[in-house]
């Protein structure tokens, strides 16, 4: 990948949209504004992982949804809500057969993926450079990581559905993400009008810029 097609990537197709003009639009309601004003103002802190294991998924969200692009003060705090629904015990109502609750798959799985990084680079998750990160990670999404974790432990699932899943939903539930989507929050009461493939209600932001430069 180029220079150019490296910075390429962390590009907004949206310049300059903040989503949070529309506070006092009719599409947000005062419900919306505190959900909005919380995500925003409350992280909440660490308490369902160790320092160690907070630390390791941090390292991982870093290769999945990567922030490059956003100064420290200024990143999606995808660890600490993460942790919030663990330590609230927050559940999806199903559970993929073989699998164990939530807690206990995430405790299985970062410590597996600890001793799979020991078993192919012989150093923990955190110390591995990126290259080395996202083979790892390869191996998790294909289900044959090393390590004797993962007999007890869908390596696959853990991947897909705990670690993918669970990390793009944070993410993409917080106010930052939605400016460079150009998605206008939750339209309540306000609701849409044009719902179908690529409509565009008059009161949300157009694209202005596709993957081939600016239109």
């Amino acid at each position: 990948m180029s220079a150019a097609d490296e910075e390429n990537r962390f590009r907004s197709r949206y310049p300059d949209y903040n989503v949070l003009d529309n506070w006092s639009s009719p599409s947000w309601d005062d419900q919306t504004r505190e959900v909005v004003r919380q995500r925003l103002e409350q992280v909440p802190p660490i308490r369902f992982f160790t320092s160690g294991e907070a630390a390791l998924v941090g390292a991982i969200a870093e290769r999945l949804v990567p922030q490059a692009d956003r100064a420290p003060d200024e990143r999606v705090p995808i660890v600490a809500f993460i942790d919030e629904q663990l330590h609230e015990d927050r559940r999806s109502g199903y559970r993929y057969e073989g699998m164990p609750p939530q807690r206990e798959a995430w405790r299985a799985g970062l410590a597996g993926m600890d001793s799979s990084s020991q078993h192919m680079y012989g150093r923990a998750f955190t110390a591995l450079s990126g290259e080395e990160q996202d083979a790892l990670l390869r191996r998790l999404q294909q289900g044959d990581p090393p390590g004797d974790a993962w007999a007890r432990l869908d390596a696959k699932r853990f991947f897909a559905n705990l670690l993918c899943e669970t990390m793009v939903k944070a993410y993409y539930a917080h106010p930052l993400a939605w400016n460079e989507t150009g998605y206008h929050g939750p339209a309540s009461p306000r609701g849409h009008v044009r719902k179908w493939i690529g409509g565009v209600d008059p009161w949300e932001v157009h694209e202005r810029r596709t993957l081939w430069g600016t239109e």
